[in-house]
């Protein structure tokens, strides 16, 4: 039982009928009935209850989708993290984390041990989520026999925050890598990246420290806030993404409240992205528009697909299993360019993945 491992929050304000606060349901005595829910909170501590406060009195536009705050961990470890978010992805229910440390994403990542046998990671961080000398917060996760980690995409990395081995390392393994000056060029190059998760973890480190003073480490450069909730959209918007965890979160440092108020815009926004999810991952090619392009100097076509629906793109990919395709995530721009014969990054780093 969920309960067992969660203890009930109190909220004294009254909210009105237009609030978020008012529709949802909270676990402030007797655990809330699942049945019905889409989404669940899910805070590690006391001090979520900031974020809490601030969620709670926006807008709640989001007709007849059930959402329920299931409380904090009675111990903001991964022994507890992890049964609770296994719970609830057994229950087709996605979980949205939000933790006052940095470290805990563990527990997120195993609990999908039981439903896949492959997780791919978009990762929305400054640095790196793990160094090749497995030092850092997701090095777990590299060596977990069950699931084992798919894709990792980066999202908004500082070239001078990791070290070079180590960008090495993630380019030979051919992961998906955006640094921050590439991803704030053009938001929409991200998209993909974060399409193709099914978990995300974003390391609230990533936002820059004059919007976002309240955490436990950041640097002058990094997201601003509408650019954080851009990629909270997106990530939200993807059919396939099942969880996400806002990590990092510092109260102490915090004294205007302005971190946990933008904390509770990013929810606010992925929770926006799943309400607009158009239902066009392409588990079948129903409703999708086929593109094959011939290149000039090589015998080799490129098949692309887009969405009716959203006007998302894929490029297609023969997969391990012989006789079927997979559709991987990609650009507009990739197609276009592709027509040019020529290959983008992200291209080129797909083909040499399924080589």
């Amino acid at each position: 039982m969920l309960e067992n491992w969660l203890k009930a929050v109190k909220i004294e304000t009254e909210h009105q009928s237009w609030q978020f606060g008012a529709h949802i349901e909270l676990f402030d005595g007797e655990f809330p009935d699942l049945k019905e829910t889409k989404i669940a909170l899910i805070g590690t501590g006391k001090s979520i209850d900031n974020i809490r406060k601030y969620l709670y009195e926006l807008a709640f536009p989001f007709k007849k989708m059930q959402i329920v705050d299931i409380g904090n961990l009675r111990k903001a470890n991964d022994e507890f993290l992890l049964p609770v978010v296994r719970e609830l992805l057994d229950n087709n229910i996605i979980p949205i984390i939000l933790s006052d440390k940095a470290l805990q994403f563990s527990g997120q990542f195993k609990a999908y041990q039981n439903i896949r046998k492959k997780v791919n990671v978009a990762v929305i961080d400054e640095g790196t989520p793990f160094h090749t000398e497995d030092i850092h917060y997701l090095s777990t996760i590299r060596k977990a026999e069950v699931p084992k980690l798919g894709n990792l995409g980066l999202v908004g990395y500082q070239t001078h925050l990791v070290p070079a081995d180590t960008l090495k390392y993630y380019e030979k393994k051919n992961y998906d890598l955006s640094r921050l000056g590439v991803a704030k060029s053009n938001m929409e190059t991200v998209e993909p990246t974060l399409r193709a998760a099914d978990t995300v973890y974003f390391n609230l480190s990533a936002l820059k420290q004059i919007e976002a003073s309240g955490l436990w480490a950041n640097t002058p450069n990094g997201f601003s806030s509408e650019e954080a909730c851009q990629l909270s959209h997106y990530a939200g918007m993807s059919d396939k993404l099942t969880s996400i965890g806002f990590y990092g979160y510092y109260p102490k440092k915090d004294r205007s409240g302005q971190t946990a108020q933008l904390i509770a815009h990013l929810v606010w926004y992925f929770i926006q992205g799943i309400y607009n999810r158009k239902r066009d991952f392409p588990a079948s090619t129903d409703g999708m528009i086929e593109y094959i392009i011939s290149f000039k100097d090589f015998d080799h076509n490129a098949t692309f697909w887009k969405s009716t629906k959203s006007g998302r793109w894929w490029i297609q990919m023969d997969s391990a299993t012989k006789g079927k395709h997979e559709l991987v995530p990609c650009t507009y721009e990739d197609y276009k360019l592709a027509c040019k014969d020529e290959l983008t990054e992200r291209i080129l780093t797909i083909l040499e993945r399924y080589m």
